[in-house]
C-alpha cells in the first residue's frame, strides 16, 4: 500500500517513495494495535505487529477475512462506523482474538483516502489489565461492604450489652458470677464476629481465585 502526498507551495516534497516508508516505519513499530479496513466489503486489508500481537494471529489469518467475522463482536449491517455512523474516538470495546476470547481495548476508528481509496484505519490499545485492576476494585468494595453489614449489627448489640454490664457493676448490684457468664457471652460474640471475617476472605480468595494473585491468596488463606 503506497501513500501519495501533493506537494505544498510552502513546504519541501515528500516523494511517494519517502512518504511510503515512513508510513511503513510508523506502521510496524507503533506500540498501537492498528488494522486497515476496507468499508465497503469490511474486509481487513492489513494489521501490525502489535494488532497481530494482541489477537494472537498471522497477518495470513487476518487479511482478507470480514472483520465482524472475525476479530468484532457486531453483527453484520450493525457496524457502529459505516452503517450507524457513530464516531469511535478512545471508546472501549472488544476484540475477539484467535482463542474465540473477548479482549478489551480503547478503539478510535477514522476514515482516510489512501491512492484515492477510501479505508477506515482501526487504531486500538490492549487494556485487559486496567479492566482486571478495575474488577478487582468493583470486587473488594462488594467485600469491604458485606463485610461491615455482617459484622455492623452484631458489634452495635455487643456495645450495648457491655454498657449494660458496666452500668450493672456501677451500681455495685450484681453477681459475680452472673457478670462473668455475661460478658463470657460477649466473648462469643465478638468470637463468631471474627469467624465471620474469616469465612469471607476465604470465600473471596478461594471463589475469585483467577484474579487474586498466588501470594496475596496464600496470604487471605492464612498459608
Amino acid at each position: 500500500m503506497s501513500l501519495t502526498n501533493e506537494p505544498h507551495p510552502d513546504k519541501p516534497s515528500i516523494s511517494a517513495d519517502t512518504s511510503e516508508s515512513l508510513f511503513k516505519a510508523v506502521f510496524d513499530r507503533i506500540q498501537t494495535g492498528i488494522i486497515i479496513v476496507d468499508p465497503h466489503t469490511h474486509a481487513i486489508v492489513d494489521a501490525n505487529p502489535i494488532a497481530l500481537e494482541i489477537l494472537g494471529s498471522s497477518k495470513n489469518e487476518l487479511v482478507n477475512r470480514t472483520c465482524h467475522e472475525f476479530i468484532c463482536p457486531a453483527k453484520k449491517g450493525a457496524c457502529e462506523v459505516t452503517d450507524l455512523n457513530t464516531a469511535v474516538t478512545n471508546e472501549e470495546r472488544v476484540l475477539i482474538n484467535k482463542r474465540g476470547e473477548r479482549v478489551a481495548i480503547l478503539k478510535t476508528v477514522v476514515r482516510t483516502n489512501i491512492n484515492n481509496k477510501e479505508y477506515l484505519i482501526e487504531s486500538f490499545v490492549d487494556i485487559s489489565d486496567r479492566k482486571i485492576a478495575e474488577n478487582r476494585k468493583i470486587a473488594l468494595i462488594g467485600f469491604l461492604n458485606e463485610s461491615v453489614l455482617r459484622i455492623r449489627r452484631p458489634l452495635e448489640l455487643t456495645k450495648m450489652n457491655l454498657q449494660l454490664i458496666a452500668d450493672q457493676v456501677k451500681t455495685e448490684e450484681f453477681e459475680p458470677e452472673e457478670i462473668r457468664m455475661e460478658l463470657q457471652i460477649q466473648a462469643n460474640n465478638i468470637s463468631q464476629m471474627l469467624k465471620n471475617l474469616d469465612d469471607l476472605v476465604r470465600m473471596v480468595a478461594e471463589e475469585r481465585e483467577a484474579e487474586i494473585p498466588q501470594e496475596f491468596r496464600e496470604f487471605l488463606l492464612g498459608k
